[in-house]
């Protein structure tokens, strides 16, 4: 009778934790992308990530496709949301890098 307690118990625990897994707004970045084509009337940017897929997707804001860092053949770093849609595309020189180490510098 007790260990048909703790077995149901394991199994509430167990199904209780994978309930509760939410989804973060994390974003996924694209690094070493190039852009192929603009198209300000539907809103879309294609690009080819570096081990080789196309894609082409919606931007959040329109005004994101008059940025300088967004050129045909340069190439970037694109950051999509949950929904498949560009919010961010950045140029390799605009990025921050992480901060020089003592031992970097030697």
């Amino acid at each position: 009778m007790i260990m048909r307690m703790m077995l149901m118990l394991a199994l509430y625990l167990l199904f209780s934790v994978s309930a509760t897994v939410t989804t973060s707004d994390a974003a996924t970045t694209f690094g070493g992308s190039r852009i192929i084509a603009i198209d300000k009337d539907q809103r879309t940017i294609t690009f080819k990530t570096k081990e080789g897929e196309t894609w082409t997707l919606p931007v959040t804001d329109p005004n994101l496709l008059d940025q300088p860092s967004v050129v045909k053949e340069g190439q970037v770093t694109i950051e999509i949301d949950l929904n498949d849609q560009i919010t961010k595309v950045v140029k390799p020189s605009e990025m921050t890098g992480a901060p020089r180490t003592e031992i970097e510098d030697r």
